[in-house]
């Protein structure tokens, strides 16, 4: 593919994406509350950005070593002057797998009580995501949001934020809710016979860790207390829907509604190919639930800070080719006509969608233009500005769109 012919099409693209936005961006301003107890905040050197600050102090002073070991910790959010809340108890440890490794870190906090963040309704359980790899500190809240805009049962909610611990600035981070079963997160019918379920490869060895037929970990997150009848009722199940995809064509007289949700599947399917996220490739972070007597519903998406282009291979950063259409069940999946040509009726029943991406990273950059530059005198930054690592994300969005849109 000759890029350059694409040229007029992009800007064209974009301008019909941005032109009816004035540029405006608004940013939901906690009023101060009252109260004699704060958790101290220097941000002299790191001057307020427009966006929340949340100040944690561990027990002690106490650092975060590990993913295992949670620390008693406090929690308050500031706003520009003043805090914006309470000083709420918690633990915090550290999250990620190769994330973890990264000079910027990521952590899993618990508050003792259910608490309401930045307007996300109330839980225990967040994590703080670092989205280091990701020079634009965006990707995946744009990516949560094309899934909650095509419809999706549950997208994680999120909001930025700066974050300060015992003291030390760390960089814009993405308060984020955590993937869990329940009223405010996943919601579903019935709580105690549905499993929410991660295809990881990278499962720890203490994990509810179940290979498939097909050889790929199936890590049950959901319900914590398993039996051995509901762990191999789940397990079977998968293991026939294998059975079912790898011989479609003599089971033409058994419908794909029966294993899986049609639409659900491939909207989680073009969220990840549109980012062409190659995590997505059934590898790692991709989940699902199931209930018994029920389907499968794939999703919700998670972790895209190397999608978008972002991948460490350049021959996989390109904006062209599919991504994960031949992997694990999408290889099979994908040589029935039925269900490829569900797949083209969505994507141009979307388009626009897809294309509003192009708003969200537009309203995104205005959003983290100051926190950003507190980010990267924290962090290296790679690209000679902030506005260069975006204009390098929206290009290589607009390309994705522009060659996806051709071959559908």
């Amino acid at each position: 593919m000759n890029f350059p012919i694409y040229a007029i099409a992009i800007a064209a693209l974009f301008f019909c994406a941005c032109s009816n936005s004035e540029g405006e961006v608004f940013v939901t301003q906690e009023e101060p509350v009252s109260t004699n107890d704060y958790l101290p905040l220097n941000d002299s050197e790191y001057p307020y950005a427009g966006i929340p600050r949340i100040v944690i102090e561990t027990e002690n002073k106490s650092p975060v070593k590990d993913r295992k070991t949670e620390i008693p910790a406090k929690l308050q959010v500031w706003g520009e002057s003043a805090p914006v809340s309470e000083v709420l108890d918690m633990t915090i440890r550290g999250r990620g797998n190769s994330t973890w490794d990264m000079p910027k870190k990521g952590y899993k906090i618990e508050f003792v009580d259910k608490q309401e963040m930045l307007g996300m309704p109330a839980d225990r359980d967040w994590a703080l995501i670092a989205n280091h790899a990701d020079k634009t500190l965006m990707k995946n809240h744009i990516a949560f949001r094309l899934s909650a805009g095509l419809g999706a049962y549950y997208s994680p909610r999120c909001e930025f934020v700066e974050l300060y611990l015992n003291k030390e600035y760390l960089g814009v981070y993405q308060l984020t809710e955590t993937i869990k079963i329940g009223k405010n997160r996943i919601r579903v019918p019935s709580p105690s016979t549905t499993f929410l379920v991660e295809i990881d490869a990278k499962s720890h060895k203490d994990d509810h860790v179940y290979l498939t037929n097909l050889g790929r970990a199936l890590n049950i997150h959901h319900p914590k207390e398993l039996n051995t009848l509901s762990q191999d009722t789940l397990i079977s199940f998968v293991n026939n829907f294998e059975s079912y995809v790898l011989l479609m064509k003599q089971y033409k007289n058994l419908s794909l509604d029966r294993w899986i949700d049609v639409n659900e599947y491939i909207l989680y399917y073009w969220v990840q190919e549109f980012a062409k996220n190659l995590d997505a490739n059934f590898y790692t972070s991709v989940y699902f639930t199931w209930s018994t007597d029920s389907r499968i519903f794939m999703g919700p998406v998670w972790d895209f800070d190397q999608a978008f282009g972002g991948q460490t291979d350049s021959n996989d950063n390109k904006p062209t080719e599919f991504g994960i259409r031949d992997r694990y069940w999408n290889k099979y999946l994908f040589e029935d006509a039925d269900f490829l040509q569900k797949v083209q009726e969505f994507w141009e029943s979307h388009r626009k969608v897809f294309l509003s991406v192009l708003d969200t990273i537009e309203h995104d950059r205005a959003m983290l233009e100051k926190a950003a530059q507190n980010n990267f005198k924290r962090w290296d930054l790679p690209y000679s500005s902030y506005d260069e690592a975006v204009h390098e994300l929206r290009n290589w969005t607009a390309l994705r769109f522009i060659w996806i849109d051709q071959e559908e």
